[in-house]
């Protein structure tokens, strides 16, 4: 039995090498890897760089203490990018190739997702399968914490609703409490979702246990505590930057991150619609095909499981809350996407528990007819369409180098680099190309999101650097709701007139201005 189990888990290891080394080419020929990094996937490499590099966290105590002092954004991907330039080298592409530990856990949950109602031989096909799905390639392919943290968030909905907890005791529910924790904490900014949604699912799940109702209560509560004593001290200390960051997304600068459309495009974005298309694409429809057979098979059958049926239920209102925010973005999507990967492998593998002599057979031509017709890797990204930033980044980041090397700091400890728009090259990224070459951090400013022209005159007094956008980077700005982009003319007319400026033309088809300050007074 054992053996049989190492040799499923050596398949599934193979599997998860191969989609990681897929994913990871697709990246670096016409994904994140084969341009310059662009939002967010720079911030989390700049931050991840600074911090090996510059404030020394090569070791985990060292990487506490930088945690502690400088809370990160979110800190499972800043230590994914951390662990990708300690083992790989400077390049970016190490950090991708870290990824592979979040495919692994898709892998593995998606195989016990399968196992619990399988055999393992075909649940190893099944989670095979699974890994031909649009979200879990990006994974891999793109460097933000929204799917692992999505997929984390399903599975902890899945162990709370579905997983027997008749056989949990106290240690196993105190395991819940940990991976629910965990799931947290990936994404923090994700709260106003997975807290009241992984709260549902604890709540529906001790109510739907064959037992005691003090013993559902108390591995219940078991759980909670648990998970507090990981989280109490995570609001500690990122609870009040946690805040602004929603506060600002939600509230302050709504009519800049929100995306417009009507009632019906929010609601079928994550189906059919711009999100769902890239993240799910025609598997959509395959999950939902299987979801509703199995519901109907069970009930004629009499083989229904409550369960599962609160699972489907429990992702068919997630879809709901997201539908109602009015911010959409793939990546967001990730909190459904995965939840719905689950109740489509719950389905199947329903359906073939129900058909034990030929499950093996049939999990295999679906795997077999996923590899034929089917994707192996996937990216959200389209780098290749960028291209053409890289001469522009070598020549704004040499540029900035060379100014820095005659030129004083004009405030603060680090040269300052501002931004008007924000592509055609975006600020993290020159920084850290400049990090790289001249081992020198610099100090952003990001313009366009302020409103006012005073305001950015004021921001450019303390800058050494300014970047104002090309055309295609002014339309981008202005189809992302930029406020600051609007005063592009007026900053690059007095910048002209202010004799400390010197103005460089970036060599392009379409080409960005740099204008770099010679004198501080």
């Amino acid at each position: 039995m054992m053996r049989s189990k190492s040799g499923n888990l050596a398949v599934l290891a193979v599997a998860v090498l191969a989609f990681a080394a897929l994913n990871v080419s697709l990246a670096l020929n016409v994904g994140a890897l084969s341009a310059p990094p662009i939002y967010d996937d720079n911030g989390y490499l700049l931050d991840g760089y600074y911090r090996f590099m510059f404030d020394g966290a090569r070791s985990l105590w060292s990487l506490s203490e930088s945690f502690v002092q400088y809370p990160p954004h979110a800190p499972v991907e800043t230590l994914t990018v951390i662990l990708g330039y300690w083992f790989f080298g400077s390049s970016n592409i190490g950090p991708y190739i870290m990824n592979i530990w979040g495919l692994s856990a898709f892998a593995l949950m998606m195989f016990s997702v399968a196992g619990d109602r399988i055999e393992p031989r075909s649940a190893t096909l099944l989670a095979i399968a699974a890994m031909f799905v649009p979200a879990a390639g990006a994974i891999v392919s793109e460097l933000r914490p929204d799917m692992i943290a999505g997929l984390f968030f399903a599975f902890s909905g899945y162990v709370l609703l579905v997983r027997d907890g008749a056989k949990r005791d106290r240690r196993s529910a105190a395991l819940v409490g940990l991976l629910c924790a965990f799931s947290l904490v990936i994404k923090l900014s994700a709260v106003v979702i997975t807290v009241p949604m992984l709260g549902l699912a604890l709540v529906a799940g001790a109510a739907l246990r064959r037992e005691a109702r003090s013993k559902a209560i108390s591995r219940a509560a078991v759980t909670v505590a648990t998970a507090l004593v990981i989280l109490v001290p995570v609001v500690y200390i990122w609870g009040n930057q946690t805040y602004a960051y929603i506060y600002q997304a939600l509230v302050s600068n709504r009519d800049i991150w929100f995306t417009p459309g009507d009632r019906w495009f929010h609601l079928n974005y994550n189906a059919t619609g711009q999100g769902g298309s890239i993240g799910l694409g025609d598997l959509f429809y395959v999950g939902v095909a299987l979801i509703l057979f199995e519901i109907f098979v069970s009930l004629t059958t009499k083989r229904s499981d409550i369960r599962s049926l609160a699972y489907y239920v429990w992702t068919l209102l997630i879809f709901i809350g997201i539908a109602n925010s009015a911010e959409k973005t793939v990546y967001q999507g990730s909190f459904f996407f995965f939840p719905f990967i689950i109740s489509s492998v719950i389905a199947l593998s329903r359906l073939l528990s129900m058909l034990p002599r030929l499950a093996y057979w049939l999990a295999g031509a679906i795997a077999l007819s996923a590899a034929v017709f089917l994707e192996p890797a996937h990216t959200y990204q389209q780098g290749v369409y960028r291209k053409d930033t890289w001469p522009m980044l070598e020549q704004i980041s040499d540029l900035v180098v060379q100014g820095a090397s005659v030129t004083s700091v004009c405030s603060g400890p680090f040269y300052h680099y501002a931004t008007v728009g924000s592509y055609p090259v975006t600020a993290h990224a020159v920084a850290l190309e400049v990090a790289k070459k001249g081992h020198m951090r610099l100090a952003i400013d990001q313009l366009f999101i302020i409103r006012e022209l005073e305001p950015m005159m004021q921001e450019i007094e303390k800058a050494n650097f300014v970047l104002l956008p090309n055309e295609a980077g002014i339309r981008e700005a202005v189809n992302q709701h930029l406020p600051g982009v609007a005063f592009n003319d007026q900053i690059m007319e007095l910048l002209r007139q202010d004799s400390r400026w010197r103005e460089y033309r970036i060599e392009a088809a379409d080409p960005p201005t740099l204008f770099v300050r010679e004198s501080c007074e």
